[in-house]
């Protein structure tokens, strides 16, 4: 049975899943003053990046798969400063929670990336035939 891969098992899906759950734990703890603006900020960010990465998956034009990663990183990162923002300013409570959400970032960050530039390679390969 040819059984088609869902965008909820891949990779970066789960990574930017465990990122917006960490952004929801994380935000709680961030001082009156920046918890709505900068809290929600991050939390709509985080939802874009699932759409960006369900769009990219489940569209078949590859210029338009492109642009949803383009789109992508370019929230990433946003969403990447603000948590730079937040832990030099120790809102982010735990000794090691930061530096797994660097890991997350890192991790996140090279999958697109890879992603974006397997789908250009493709592009720039068809171009040339």
């Amino acid at each position: 049975m040819n059984k088609s891969k869902l965008v909820s098992n891949t990779q970066i899906y789960l990574d930017c899943r465990k990122l917006l759950d960490t952004i929801l734990d994380i935000t709680p703890n961030f001082p009156r003053a920046y918890k709505f603006s900068i809290g929600n900020k991050m939390h709509e960010i985080g939802i874009n990046l699932i759409s960006h990465i369900s769009a990219a998956y489940l569209n078949r034009e590859r210029a338009t798969r492109i642009q949803h990663l383009v789109n992508f990183q370019s929230e990433f990162e946003v969403l990447k400063t603000l948590l730079r923002i937040a832990g030099e300013r120790k809102w982010i409570l735990g000794k090691s929670r930061h530096a797994d959400i660097i890991e997350l970032l890192d991790a996140i960050g090279k999958q697109s990336t890879a992603w974006k530039n397997s789908l250009l390679k493709l592009d720039s390969k068809r171009d040339s035939e």
